[in-house]
């Protein structure tokens, strides 16, 4: 989100009433623990990209920052998760054909850092195959992870490609714009403008990784990397005690004929309506 979204985003928040504030909260606290339920061992693609939505929400749209600050937390939240930046930054960028983060705890195939390397063949044959894996391969430091603050993670790189790069938030948005979590994109082939050159490298499928196609797998990743986050329970319990939301029997159906006034109610049991309520 750029400086002039997160300046609206801001006023906004001044702007809501507290009965406003309690169903941010709610919402938010409803979709962290939506992504806490979810079985990363084996999780479905209709599961990623209901995941994506509600990551689309959270990261893009600020609103797991913005309810961190309602809550009256200070900071941001620290998020957990592999940092791909690191693992590769000792190694000439012309060497990476591409690079991936990974990290989501799936049973069969997973990683936690793929990089594919090119090296071109004249340096090879100079150099001779073996010497060559021995001067790159050990500055490659697979599976380093640190604690990111929610906007870092947020910018984070999940793909690498030479000097390219495409933060978390990116793919999440890819995932639920391009792929079906909140839009389905049939132009595939023929974007155009500033992210399209991000798009197209995802849409390549360098990886697939059981199931999941790498941007399913590095959304997931993202996903999971929230749900274990310490801060991210932090914060529902948080909610729980600013924001609590009165839990009504699930038997009860409560109606009224306009925007105010008492509300009656209908109790159902196993063989309907306890209650025959005329109409008029």
């Amino acid at each position: 989100m750029g400086k002039a979204s997160r300046r609206k985003r801001q006023k906004q928040e001044r702007a809501l009433t507290p009965e406003q504030i309690g169903e941010v909260l709610r919402i938010v606290r409803d979709d962290l623990v939506f992504l806490k339920s979810l079985n990363y061992g084996r999780p479905s693609r209709t599961e990623v990209r209901v995941a994506s939505s509600i990551l689309r929400r959270l990261l893009h749209e600020e609103l797991l920052q913005s309810a961190w600050k309602l809550a009256g937390l200070e900071a941001e939240p620290t998020i957990t998760a592999l940092d791909l930046r690191t693992a590769v930054e000792d190694i000439d960028p012309r060497y990476i054909q591409y690079a991936y983060a990974g990290g989501a705890s799936t049973q069969g195939a997973r990683y936690s850092t793929n990089v594919m390397l090119k090296v071109p063949r004249e340096e090879v044959e100079a150099e001779g195959q073996k010497a060559v894996l021995e001067r790159i391969q050990p500055k490659l430091k697979a599976g380093t992870r640190r604690g990111f603050r929610l906007r870092e993670f947020s910018d984070s790189p999940a793909v690498i490609s030479g000097s390219a790069s495409v933060s978390r938030v990116h793919v999440v948005r890819y995932v639920a714009d391009k792929l079906g979590g909140v839009h389905w994109d049939p132009e595939r082939g023929s974007w155009s403008g500033n992210s399209s050159s991000r798009d197209r490298l995802l849409d390549e499928q360098h990886l697939i990784v059981g199931r999941l196609p790498a941007a399913l797998y590095e959304a997931i990743s993202i996903s999971q990397a929230i749900a274990e986050a310490d801060d991210v329970t932090r914060l529902i319990e948080r909610v729980k005690e600013v924001a609590p939301e009165h839990e009504r029997a699930a038997e009860i159906l409560s109606f009224r004929g306009g925007r105010i006034g008492k509300y009656a109610d209908i109790t159902f049991n196993s063989h309907g309506p306890a209650d025959d309520p005329k109409t008029g």
